[in-house]
């Protein structure tokens, strides 16, 4: 029987931690293929990726950001094709989960047309890209045959924060390495804590999410990749418009469409941006009852830095988006959908998925 959706949920926690015990192991490769294309001469790592990779990287990016500083940057494929200037100074990381997604392939396509050496970073190394590329790593996902990635996005998201942690383990020192470790694994196992906590909360609140129109994530810090990730999930799995912005930007124009059909989320990552997130959350209640505020201090024993808490956070808007949509027996797109795929192709031909129910 094929898995669903909420069991590569369920499976994210001990993948994480899995992949934290053995971190050296899975990211030295690719830091041995960094080092020798120059990222400790200050070479500017760019990761190009799209979807729910993307937003797996803007979540991990903020902790990259603390270890590397400023040499790393996110773009898609797209403005990689047709607005990115390539610079030798740039090292450039592929990043697909399927392996299958036509506008990475385009990517590296054109790199290595333009001389360069492609690195991927794949969920699938059996893939077109994985073999397309110069060099592949898997970043430890495992199997995921499910098209909306949940489990894809945490433990590339952790992979991510690994690599910049290893590569700058020297540097850190001993203390500040291994603190960092246990909140990782702190943030591993409040992810169980989360998927837990959603499947009350959807009960709870059922009648509000079931009858969701217009949905809006507002967040801010690393918690921008969350909410961008839980808007991807909730357009694409229950069909509803779905924005995300920056908590504060939130109140200086989207706000005035508001009124009580709207939905709306805030993801409070417990740093000091928190008091200002929950004032703007309590404001928000005068608009429409339909308000939440999902807070990292719900979850845990201890306040892990909030560069850590997509790692759990997430969970919540992957279970959210899967529970509604199972539970409006949503497990289909409309009709004139396949007349758009027959314009235009986002997956290359040997892509595969499975339901998510």
């Amino acid at each position: 029987m094929s898995k669903t959706m909420e069991d590569y949920i369920k499976e994210t926690t001990s993948v994480l931690l899995g992949n934290i015990d053995k971190r050296q192991a899975l990211v030295q490769p690719l830091i041995e293929e960094l080092v020798s294309a120059g990222v400790r001469q200050k070479k500017i790592l760019v990761f190009v990726a799209s979807g729910s990779s993307y937003n797996a990287i803007m979540c991990a990016r903020s902790f990259m950001l603390q270890r590397l500083k400023s040499k790393v940057r996110l773009i898609t494929p797209f403005e990689f094709c047709y607005y990115e200037e390539q610079d030798d100074n740039n090292v450039y990381l592929f990043v697909s989960q399927s392996g299958c997604s036509t506008n990475v392939y385009e990517a590296v396509e054109k790199y290595q047309k333009a001389g360069g050496r492609a690195i991927a970073v794949l969920g699938n190394l059996d893939s077109t890209i994985g073999q397309m590329a110069d060099k592949a790593f898997e970043y430890g996902v495992g199997e995921e045959s499910v098209g909306y990635v949940t489990k894809g996005v945490i433990t590339l998201s952790g992979y991510c924060m690994l690599l910049a942690l290893e590569l700058t383990a020297e540097e850190i020192g001993k203390s500040t390495y291994e603190e960092e470790v246990r909140e990782m694994k702190g943030a591993a196992l409040n992810h169980h804590s989360v998927y837990q906590y959603a499947r009350g909360f959807c009960r709870e609140h059922e009648k509000a999410f079931l009858s969701m129109e217009h949905v809006m994530l507002m967040a801010s810090g690393a918690n921008l990749g969350t909410a961008r990730e839980g808007a991807l999930k909730l357009a694409e799995m229950v069909h509803v418009q779905t924005t995300y912005y920056e908590v504060e930007e939130f109140i200086h124009g989207p706000n005035l469409q508001v009124d009580p059909s709207y939905t709306l989320f805030f993801i409070d990552g417990g740093d000091g941006a928190s008091d200002r997130i929950r004032e703007i959350s309590y404001a928000s209640q005068a608009l429409t009852d339909k308000c939440y505020l999902i807070s990292a201090s719900e979850f845990g024993l201890d306040k892990l830095d909030e560069a850590f808490t997509p790692l759990y956070l997430t969970a919540f808007f992957q279970y959210l988006a899967f529970w509604v949509a199972r539970e409006l027996k949503i497990n289909g797109d409309h009709p004139f959908y396949e007349r758009f795929k027959e314009r235009v192709k986002n997956k290359t031909g040997d892509y595969k998925d499975t339901s998510p129910f």
